[in-house]
């Protein structure tokens, strides 16, 4: 399957005058980070899609053993992905950053050193 690539802002690029695209691994990579970036009831023809950020992790206290679960979960139920092998999270209490880090093997490979900022 192709996909429309999308640059650090989610916006669809743009190189020479074309639409880029992506495959495989790095299709995955894009759908997770769009998925990751989904708030659950953002749309109003599946308000059952989405990451639960206001109901279980944009709350205090922060409980950084539920968030992971959640992401974890989030991560292994996007298709193509099916083990995650590492995964590592940080959260900058003065930011309010949130960065995870893993490694998944997915049906096209192993992709590693993914870094998202949720």
């Amino acid at each position: 399957m192709i996909s429309k690539a999308l640059n650090s802002n989610n916006d669809i690029f743009i190189k020479d005058g074309k639409f880029s695209t992506v495959t495989k691994g790095a299709q995955t990579v894009q759908h997770l980070r769009t998925r990751l970036k989904f708030f659950l009831g953002e749309w109003f023809l599946d308000i059952e899609a989405g990451v639960p950020y206001f109901q279980n992790i944009l709350k205090k206290p922060f409980d950084i053993a539920k968030v992971e679960a959640i992401l974890k979960s989030e991560i292994l139920n996007t298709p193509d992905i099916e083990k995650l092998t590492r995964f590592q999270s940080s959260f900058n209490g003065d930011t309010r950053k949130l960065t995870i880090n893993f490694d998944a093997i997915t049906t096209f490979g192993i992709i590693e050193g993914v870094t998202i900022n949720v």
